[in-house]
């Protein structure tokens, strides 16, 4: 037929399809259809496809890096008044032991943003690290939960008082991220018990932070008591250090570990200790896993959670050192309802109100009394502000000259809250 297009294969085409042997038969078990094809790098700078551009050779007046912030390294000599209102540094080491990019609440963003991990030094700052040093001396009866708004600096807080507690040679137990304990994302597995449930893999992180953070203040402490995993033990003239490096080398024996490791360090008073658990309120929440019969599980069946639970209960103590937890409420689903009323209690109607004296039933309990101390972060000062427009314009996050105006301005906008005036100096980037 004339003009038509022959439709079907050529004789080339029908050959390579004869099934000589096994080698020949086309592979249909992949397929190729979205396997996107590659370009050179010109093409790609010139499409966009790259978000990185070498900026070597690009004018300076356009384009400039992040720079470094100039600041002093925070640790137990200049954690003192005189650095007050002044941007600290973050040790390379400390910074090392919690992981790549693993930092709590919304750190990792600023530091990205400073080019390195600075904080501020605050009045706050200075009085936890006094009532911890008050602490390692004489121990303490009730554990304290740092609270406030979102964004108020809590789990900044708690790093810092982290990070001053490791260069002191405190045995330092940081939990910096206690969400992936409850969001269902990391693997979990039955204990022996048949009730409760293990969390090998985040237990031999955690272990390994604690390694990295406090090996001295390990090895200083012994064990105390044999100690039996099954068919292998420890003697007590080891150390904690030696039972660190045993759960390491065994993932199933971690979670006893951790439990020998936090008994031991409660009952101690050669090194002090602190414990500071970030996001602490997923220990009272329902998490995301569930059991074998598909029932959601309430942190309290969690092995890991509730090692640390009856120190901020009351239940456990340290003889030589101090639990700190830090509120988070990025994800509100942790928070449970309890909690929040405790720590947030609804104002009360006074009682001289003639419609509660005709009405008892609209009298509400006295609340029970918290197990821990709350202390709570308020907005920032006049003084704090100045000094963190100040770091900002230094490492370029905003360009104006920092003046009274702008300082009145931020601090009114955002109410004097750190994170809210960070997300309006950087609305642009």
């Amino acid at each position: 037929m004339l003009g038509a297009t022959r439709i079907g294969r050529s004789a080339a085409q029908k050959a390579k399809l004869i099934l000589v042997g096994p080698s020949v038969v086309p592979d249909r078990s992949q397929s190729k259809a979205f396997i996107k094809k590659g370009g050179s790098d010109a093409y790609k700078q010139r499409s966009g496809t790259v978000t990185s551009v070498n900026l070597d050779n690009a004018n300076p007046e356009y384009y400039a890096g992040t720079p470094k912030p100039r600041v002093n390294s925070l640790n137990a000599h200049t954690a003192n008044q005189s650095n007050i209102n002044q941007f600290m540094q973050i040790e390379d080491g400390f910074l090392g032991s919690l992981g790549k990019g693993h930092f709590p609440g919304y750190l990792g963003a600023d530091f990205k943003m400073f080019g390195g991990a600075a904080l501020l030094y605050r009045k706050t700052t200075q009085d936890l690290v006094d009532q911890m040093a008050q602490h390692a001396q004489e121990g303490s009866r009730q554990a304290a939960v740092i609270d406030g708004k979102a964004g108020a600096g809590k789990s900044a807080e708690l790093m810092k008082l982290a990070a001053v507690a490791a260069s002191s040679g405190h045995l330092v137990i940081y939990a910096h991220a206690t969400i992936p304990w409850v969001d269902s994302s990391r693997p979990y597995a039955p204990g022996s018990d048949g009730n409760t449930f293990v969390q090998h893999e985040l237990t031999m992180e955690l272990f390994q932070t604690v390694k990295d953070m406090s090996s001295d203040a390990l090895a200083k402490i012994p064990l105390g008591k044999d100690i039996s995993f099954g068919k292998r033990s420890l003697n007590a003239a080891q150390t904690l250090a030696d039972l660190v490096d045993f759960a390491l080398q065994i993932p199933s024996v971690s979670q006893d570990a951790l439990d020998h490791l936090l008994a031991i360090a409660s009952k101690q008073t050669i090194v002090p200790v602190l414990i500071a658990v970030d996001d602490v309120n997923t220990l009272w929440t329902n998490t995301f896993y569930r059991d074998q019969s598909d029932a959601i599980l309430p942190a309290s069946r969690l092995r890991l959670p509730s090692s640390f639970r009856p120190f901020f209960d009351g239940e456990m103590t340290l003889n030589r050192g101090w639990a700190v937890g830090a509120m988070s409420y990025i994800r509100n689903q942790f928070v449970s309802k309890e909690l929040k009323t405790k720590l947030q209690p609804v104002t009360k109607i006074p009682v001289s109100n003639r419609m509660l004296k005709k009405d008892p039933a609209l009298h509400s309990a006295t609340p029970k009394p918290l197990p821990f101390e709350v202390i709570g972060i308020d907005r920032m000062s006049t003084s704090e502000t100045w000094a963190l427009m100040n770091f900002y314009h230094k490492v370029r996050v905003i360009s104006s000259p920092v003046t009274d105006t702008l300082v009145a301005k931020r601090w009114i906008t955002a109410n004097g809250n750190p994170r809210d005036m960070f997300n309006s100096a950087t609305s642009y980037f």
